[in-house]
Formats: structure tokens, C-alpha cells, sequence
């Protein structure tokens, strides 16, 4: 099981955050560092895929602290993100899953884990990592365009595993 830090509180992620539920972005409602405005969307890209922020010198996944904020609880162990994105966190695409699940999403090879989605350029980036090298697709306008380049890319090299 995953050794998680608990997030802070409900209240504190409330004064620190305003969630878009349309987008599923958040947003600082403080300046927590110079460089950073309040309006400014939180979170960095992490070299896993995921959004992850800093509160008082801790990283949490962003979509974590979402779940928090809407569910008003510690977020269980095993979240997914149901369409596959990692950076696509409306609570809608957040659900609760199993370890067993979690390891063979992530295993599955279906480049799941290698679409990324850049709100400021609104596209799809293919990445898919495989023996720990990445291999760069391209950027896509949609996530099925994204998803078909890195599916036929591992049938291409023979790395799909379905």
C-alpha cells in the first residue's frame, strides 16, 4: 500500500484553492511563493504525468486534494482517473480503485499512462514510456487522436500487451 501523506484540512485546502469543476483545474486563491499570483492555476507536471503543488514545503497530487475538497474526506488510497488522462481532474473522471486494478491500468501498455493533457495549448501530448525511455508522438488536438498515434505505435514495435 502506498505510504500517503495526510492532505491538510478540508478548510485549508478551501482557503488555498478555488476547484473549476467544468475543467477540473485549480486555482490559488493566496500568493503561496513570488513567482506565483493568486488566479494562477496550481500545480506543475510532474515527470510521472501527474499535477502535484506544494503546501508549507509537502507535494500533494492535485487530484488528491480535489477529491478532498469536493468529498470532504482523506481520499482512499487508489484513485483513477477513469478517461485516462492523468492531468484531467473533474471530479467526475476521479473514482476510488482497488490495488489490483490500479496494477494492471498502469501495466496494461495501452499508453494510458503517456497522454498528457496541456491546458495552455489545449492538446494532447503521446509519450509512451517503455524499458524507462520515453518515446515523443507528437501533440494531438483530441484525446482519441492521441490514444489511436500511441496504440498503433505499440503495435508498430510489438509492445502492446492486450
Amino acid at each position: 500500500m502506498p505510504k500517503r501523506s495526510i492532505l491538510p484540512s478540508v478548510e485549508e485546502l478551501h482557503r488555498l484553492f478555488r476547484y473549476d469543476g467544468e475543467t477540473g483545474k485549480l486555482y490559488w486563491k493566496i500568493s503561496p511563493a513570488i513567482h506565483v499570483k493568486v488566479g494562477d492555476e496550481a500545480g506543475r507536471i510532474t515527470s510521472n504525468g501527474y499535477l502535484k503543488v506544494t503546501i508549507k514545503k509537502k507535494n500533494y497530487a492535485v487530484h488528491r486534494i480535489i477529491y478532498k475538497m469536493f468529498h470532504k474526506v482523506e481520499p482512499p488510497d487508489y484513485l483513477d482517473h477513469i478517461n485516462e488522462v492523468k492531468t484531467d481532474n473533474r471530479i467526475e473522471n476521479l473514482r476510488e480503485i482497488d490495488n489490483g486494478h490500479n496494477n494492471r491500468r498502469s501495466k496494461k501498455g495501452s499508453g494510458v499512462s503517456t497522454l498528457i493533457y496541456y491546458g495552455g495549448n489545449k492538446r494532447y501530448r503521446a509519450e509512451p514510456n517503455f524499458n524507462g525511455k520515453h518515446h515523443y508522438l507528437g501533440y494531438f488536438d483530441t484525446f482519441e487522436e492521441a490514444r489511436k498515434k500511441v496504440i498503433d505505435w505499440e503495435l508498430e514495435t510489438g509492445v502492446r500487451r492486450d
